[in-house]
Formats: structure tokens, sequence, C-alpha cells
């Protein structure tokens, strides 16, 4: 019995001594999106009655993510896309000038959120995603709303690990 008792002791010294000596490590999810299917190419196009119903979508996937901020541009259709999981989890998304992408990737890297999501447009959006750290992406085509990335930042600014998916979601059209 007393083996079983020292055997316990050196073990939970030696958890906590490895446990309070290990730096904190932290875990950051980005999710990006491009906003979904607007009604025509105006510059401020609101969405269409598939890119609601995408953007319903959206909330539903993104519900239990743990999303703790929002970043949009300021044009309603990114607003539009990002409204009712920001209502579903009250939140306020953020609105930067899509004239100023580099804005947004400040934002981002200074946000003390775990779980972000960005809305944003075809064309900027790889860049943005590039100066966080991302790998290059297949240009994203102008027709395209159902693509979904996840970008996960791990470890410290010494030690950091970069996880990347890039996947599909939603089809609008059901």
């Amino acid at each position: 019995m007393r083996t079983l008792t020292r055997i316990a002791a050196f073990c939970a010294i030696a958890i906590f001594a490895f446990a309070s000596g290990a730096p904190a490590q932290s875990v950051r999810t980005i999710f990006f999106v491009r906003h979904a299917d607007k009604v025509s190419d105006d510059t401020d196009a609101p969405l269409s009655d598939a890119g609601h119903k995408r953007a319903d979508c959206l909330a539903n996937t993104l519900s239990d993510a743990q999303i703790e901020q929002i970043f949009t541009s300021d044009l309603q259709r990114t607003q539009q896309t990002a409204a009712p999981l920001a209502k579903k989890l009250h939140l306020k998304p953020v609105a930067i000038p899509l004239s100023r992408p580099e804005e947004l990737i400040e934002a981002i890297r200074s946000s003390k959120a775990a779980n972000v999501l960005v809305v944003w447009h075809d064309a900027t959006l790889p860049k943005v995603m590039r100066a966080l750290g991302a790998p290059e992406i297949a240009p994203i085509a102008h027709t395209e709303y159902d693509r979904f990335f996840i970008l996960t930042l791990s470890g410290d600014k010494r030690h950091s690990q970069l996880g990347f998916t890039t996947l599909r979601y939603c089809d609008a059209t059901k």
C-alpha cells in the first residue's frame, strides 16, 4: 500500500511540475467565407433569396462553433450574410471598409477572440488569408459563394502551428 501511495504522490508532483512549467498554448480558429449570393453586380447589392438561405445555413453550420467575434465589410451583402449568426449569438459584427483590407488583417491579429468569423469578398479574401499565414488558394470565382476556409493558429509567438482547411458549404438551391 505504501508503494502505491508513493507512486501516486510522485505522479501528482510530476504532473504539477510539468503543467506549471509548460508555456500556455492558445488556439485561434478563424472561419472565412465570401458573402452569400447577391441579386446583382451593383457595388452594394443585397443578398438574393438564395443568399438569404445560404446565410441561414451558415448560421446553423456555425451555431456551435463558439464564435466570439464577427468581421464584415461595410457593404450590405457581407453584413446580411453574417446577420443570422450574429443574431443567434447576440454579437454585433464589426464592419471594416472594403477598401481597407489591411485594417481587417490588423483587427483579426489584435482580436482576443478565440473563434472568429470573417465575411468578406472574392477578390481580396485570399490576400487577407495569406497575410495571416494561410497557404495560397485558387482564386474565388465571381459566381462561387460556397467556399469556406478554416485557419487554425496554435501555440505561442515562438512556436506557432498552422492548420488550414478548405471546404464547401450550404447548397442554397435546396
